[in-house]
């Protein structure tokens, strides 16, 4: 099999709907998980497999895993997308949003990279790319938790990077300003949105960067224009 493998995680909405479309366009196996089935059934009949569920559970992540040995035996770019927020004044966020954020955010991502990475280390290829943001960069105003994994989730990139490298294994880290998806749906108030980004527009720039040849595309910022 000669066409090229690619799992997307939280590809029900957002950055992650868009590079599934523009993926499917260009022919690729698709391995896309996310919790909402109805939002997925577009790709049913586009060379993909969904596996629905929370990607924060072991059984859901071993199902991808399979997916990739017992179907495929290959996998070329794994999108860790999936991501929850809060904004919120820190004193008034819960123990259990620290724990699910922290879960869904940091946890999910490295667990399902350590299941899959062994994979593209004995085939000598691959990609991982991570979905930040510019929060896990700089710091932002009643973004504690969302910042604090995101943070960590770069920390553990260009870490992970110093040693994919003698694998041949990329490692990318995005990082989107304000974007228009639905990770704001559950934000009480919820921020105006309207001038943030296009998440079809940064999904292009996900897509060249996974198709970019002979090069580490290591970080990449992605910010919107002043208006």
């Amino acid at each position: 099999m000669n066409k090229k493998v690619v799992v997307i995680t939280g590809a029900s909405s957002g950055i992650g709907k868009e590079a599934a479309r523009l993926f499917a366009e260009k022919g690729y196996f698709l391995i896309l998980s996310g919790r909402n089935e109805k939002e997925l059934e577009e790709f049913k009949d586009k060379n993909a497999e969904i596996v629905i569920g929370d990607i924060t559970f072991e059984e859901i992540q071993n199902q991808i895993v399979n997916l990739i040995k017992n179907k495929y035996q290959r996998v070329d770019i794994l999108v860790n997308n999936a991501g929850i927020t809060y904004i919120q004044p820190f004193e008034k966020n819960t123990k259990d949003q620290v724990d699910r954020i922290v879960e869904t955010n940091l946890k999910a991502p490295i667990f399902l990279t350590q299941k899959i990475y062994p994979i593209m280390v004995d085939q000598n290829f691959g990609h991982i790319i991570f979905t930040n943001s510019t929060a896990g960069k700089e710091p932002k105003l009643n973004h504690t938790l969302y910042s604090a994994t995101k943070f960590g989730l770069s920390g553990f990139a260009r870490t992970l990077r110093l040693e994919a490298k003698k694998h041949n294994i990329r490692v990318t880290s995005l990082h989107p300003g304000g974007v228009k998806t639905k990770l704001y749906d559950n934000v009480d108030p919820k921020p105006d949105i309207s001038t943030y980004m296009d998440p079809k527009k940064v999904a292009e720039i996900l897509i060249y960067l996974a198709e970019t040849q002979d090069l580490s595309p290591d970080e990449v910022v992605i910010n919107r224009m002043a208006k």
